[in-house]
């Protein structure tokens, strides 16, 4: 007899939640801060496009 592949039921927590109900406003960071977010998401852009060069090299893992 064929099995069930049963999904338990999954709750999402809430990791993020605020506090206050107001959403930040980018412009309202200091400028300290939107500088290091800046270059935090520019490093990770750019690590990620390496990883994509790497990972769609031509011809795939299988040639000789």
């Amino acid at each position: 007899m064929p099995r069930r592949n049963r999904q338990l039921p999954t709750v999402q927590l809430d990791l993020f939640r605020s506090l206050s109900p107001q959403s930040l406003d980018w412009l309202c960071l200091s400028a300290d801060v939107r500088e290091k977010v800046t270059r935090l998401i520019a490093r990770m852009l750019s690590r990620r496009e390496v990883c994509d060069l790497l990972s769609h090299t031509d011809g795939g893992h299988d040639d000789e």
